[in-house]
């Protein structure tokens, strides 16, 4: 009689451990990162969903010569006042504005009246170090990179670099805390 109790108890307990390591399966969605120590280095394409991250910030450049025409190889500084304009200031003091459109990794910059240019690359260096996954945000940078074919030329130039927070959140996406704005904007990219 025991024998015949103790194959059916077991056959109970296999079940349970079944039913319990499905749950488990299903429950911690397989994937979570939390816990893990990070350090970012990425490249951010930036499109109509993440262009939020420089909304109202100014990037510095020691060329302007990836924007073409007049602008020159001197120093220029680059700012976004909104998600949709631009303003671009020389070191001679000469002032483009007009918008800007975002379309995967690729910038159009029309001025107010007429042409301007194109950035064929342009997207956001992230780097912070120690980034624990799921957990807070770290202090890291943003660095501005523009290309563009100048005569012909590939020419890229790169902004100096700001401080802003990071954070990867459980799902392993990157995001970065606008310094301006407050905002954390999702850069659509898994460091």
């Amino acid at each position: 009689m025991q024998r015949k109790n103790f194959g059916k108890v077991m056959r109970y307990l296999v079940a349970i451990c079944v039913l319990v390591s499905a749950f488990a399966m299903f429950a911690c969605g397989g994937s979570d990162n939390t816990g893990t120590v990070k350090n970012v280095n990425a490249t951010v394409p930036l499109n109509s969903n993440n262009a939020a991250i420089i909304q109202s910030l100014t990037f510095s450049f020691t060329s302007g010569q990836v924007f073409g025409g007049n602008i020159g190889n001197g120093p220029v500084t680059l700012s976004f006042p909104t998600l949709s304009t631009f303003t671009l200031t020389t070191s001679a003091g000469a002032t483009v504005s007009g918008t800007v459109t975002y379309n995967s990794g690729t910038c159009n910059f029309a001025g107010t009246g007429g042409g301007f240019a194109t950035a064929e690359t342009c997207s956001l260096l992230v780097n912070a170090a120690n980034v624990t996954v799921g957990q807070g945000f770290v202090s890291g940078t943003i660095t501005l990179v523009l290309s563009s074919t100048i005569s012909g030329v590939l020419v890229t130039v790169n902004s100096t670099p700001l401080t802003a927070q990071v954070f990867i959140d459980s799902s392993d996406e990157l995001f970065v805390v606008n310094p301006a704005t407050n905002a954390a904007v999702a850069t659509g990219v898994n460091p």
